[in-house]
């Protein structure tokens, strides 16, 4: 008896690996999709990247660093494409794997400034996430565990830009 209880602890302790600390979630969880860019760009752009945002943007005190969910890396200035993936192209890699829930603003933002910046007045949004079939609201993302959703496409029509959140320019 002694040695099946020896043998049941031990099985225990093998198969515990780190205790009871949760496993590491190493799912993948975010979006992929196509930025395309339509136009001239801009003169004096210094970085464009795709920003997304948990919660709408409703006043420029929604655009804050609690509320910033994933940034791109930077898109090279004339890029008439860029693929993305967040798991793949987030400035800091483990701000890709997103949280499972709904996203409610997705856009491409430029800046004429040097350094990163995160005053709104010092950005532009060049192009917004829409749902299919409805040009006039952002659209929301739902992002689930394991999952990465595709086709999450944006147009930047540098001659028809989408209407602005508060707080800019």
């Amino acid at each position: 008896m002694k040695y099946i209880l020896l043998i049941i602890i031990s099985l225990f302790l093998i198969s515990c690996d780190k205790g009871i600390e949760p496993k590491e979630d190493t799912e993948p969880r975010g979006f992929s999709g196509t930025i395309t860019f339509i136009g001239e760009w801009p003169a004096g752009i210094k970085r464009t990247h795709i920003v997304l945002f948990k919660n709408p943007l409703n006043s420029s005190a929604d655009f804050n660093i609690f509320n910033i969910k994933y940034v791109s890396l930077e898109i090279p200035n004339g890029s008439q494409s860029y693929n993305y993936n967040t798991t793949e192209t987030a400035v800091l890699p483990e701000s890709g794997y997103l949280d499972a829930g709904e996203y409610s603003y997705l856009a491409v933002g430029q800046s004429e400034t040097e350094n990163l910046s995160l005053n709104r007045v010092d950005w532009f949004v060049a192009g917004l996430y829409f749902s299919e079939g409805d040009s006039t609201n952002p659209g929301k993302i739902t992002i689930s565990s394991g999952v990465i959703t595709e086709d999450v496409n944006i147009v930047c029509d540098f001659d028809n830009p989408p209407p602005q959140p508060p707080g800019g320019n």
